[in-house]
């Protein structure tokens, strides 16, 4: 696959004036003929819709829809944070024109390379490099969508055209997904994008919005099928057979796609706690039908409010702290998971130039912010 141009016309969506005009064609269509302001929407091939600005993001949590949860598919870690990037500007009123047949192409989405290399962690010299065989397989990957009641899946397309020119990214979500996009049906997960991108294995992006879905009190994950769980992590092909046959070995497969994802989401999100199972596993409890693992029963609590606290530790001297102290500081701070202690607070600051040199750290405006405000909650420091 190449790159392409998107060579139609196009209204931004941005525009004041499209959404004055759309508004006031919703309110007439009943009413009689809008002549010239129907002809200006039908001069429209395609809502483009911008994103200049990180700030147009959600700050913490996008949407991922029930369907796409438990749909079958499998990406990368990289795709994994681009569908998510996708899913953090797409909203339902991006779509109405569309689906109210004003105009004949869904929406588009534009980022430019800022909003790009904040999201992925990347350097503008390495943008291209790191999108380029990104967006190649992710506008060939396709989503198997389960049908109610039913043991099967339908296999559609994520996209109908992904574009990468003038360091601006086009993403082109298919329409036929249009329902699972937008989560109208079942409901979504509130996901936490910030620890989202911090995962690094792709098991683990798929299960945490699983995980997510299910926060509130009330609801319950319940036991999922082994086979279940092979098609969730992406390891089935259209005809329902194990790609790699190793995974056929529920050892080999409990250790990558579930023991292994559940440690990674453990470091990085403080606010979800693995139980311990009756077998001593952390996170998930296997059930058995006769001597076969037939179930798997994910056992987590999510805490219902998140109270900032300093940490309880003795006083240390900043000396005896390492670069690896001042990392998981970086954390406590970026995730807002805890304040960390004077010491710590030195041992950061005094590391901020080794930390900037860390590809999986951003040391920028918004991390400096959070900065200053948990240095606020610690009373007597002196920095």
């Amino acid at each position: 696959m190449g790159f392409w141009s998107l060579d139609f016309p196009v209204f931004p969506l941005k525009s004041e004036k499209y959404v004055t005009l759309t508004r006031k064609f919703r309110c007439l269509m009943g009413g009689g003929a809008v002549t010239n302001l129907e002809q200006q929407l039908k001069g429209t091939q395609q809502e483009i819709v911008r994103t200049d600005d990180s700030r147009q993001l959600p700050a913490q949590f996008f949407k991922k829809s029930h369907d796409l949860i438990f749909s079958q598919t499998s990406l990368s870690a990289r795709e994994h944070d681009l569908m998510a990037l996708l899913l953090s500007r797409l909203h339902e009123e991006h779509w109405e024109s569309f689906k109210n047949g004003l105009i004949p192409k869904s929406p588009a989405y534009n980022f430019n390379s800022d909003v790009l290399c904040e999201w992925l962690g990347v350097k503008k010299a390495d943008l291209y490099n790191t999108l380029s065989d990104t967006a190649d397989r992710l506008s060939d990957r396709k989503v198997g969508i389960k049908k109610e009641g039913k043991q099967s899946f339908t296999f559609i397309p994520l996209f109908k055209r992904l574009e990468y020119q003038d360091a601006v990214l086009t993403m082109t979500p298919n329409d036929e997904l249009m329902l699972e996009y937008l989560g109208v049906s079942q409901g979504h997960a509130q996901v936490d994008h910030r620890v989202f991108r911090k995962l690094r294995r792709e098991h683990s992006k798929r299960l945490y919005p699983l995980l997510c879905r299910f926060k509130n009190q009330g609801t319950r994950l319940h036991p999922q099928s082994i086979a279940d769980l092979h098609a969730f992590f992406g390891l089935l092909n259209e005809k329902g057979e194990l790609i790699k046959k190793s995974y056929a070995n529920n050892k080999v497969f409990i250790e990558r796609c579930i023991k292994m994802s559940i440690e990674e989401i453990a470091k990085t999100d403080r606010t979800i706690e693995f139980d311990i199972g009756p077998d001593g596993y952390i996170g998930y409890q296997p059930i058995k039908k006769g001597r076969k693992i037939d179930k798997i029963e994910f056992l987590y609590s999510w805490a219902t409010t998140y109270e900032k606290k300093a940490r309880v530790r003795e006083p240390e001297l900043v000396a005896a702290l390492t670069y690896e102290d001042a990392v998981e500081s970086y954390w406590d701070i970026e995730l807002e998971r805890a304040v960390p202690t004077p010491a710590e607070f030195h041992n950061v600051k005094n590391r901020l130039g080794e930390l900037a040199m860390d590809d999986a750290i951003a040391i920028n405006e918004g991390f400096m912010r959070k900065f200053k405000g948990a240095m606020a909650i610690v009373e007597g420091i002196d920095l």
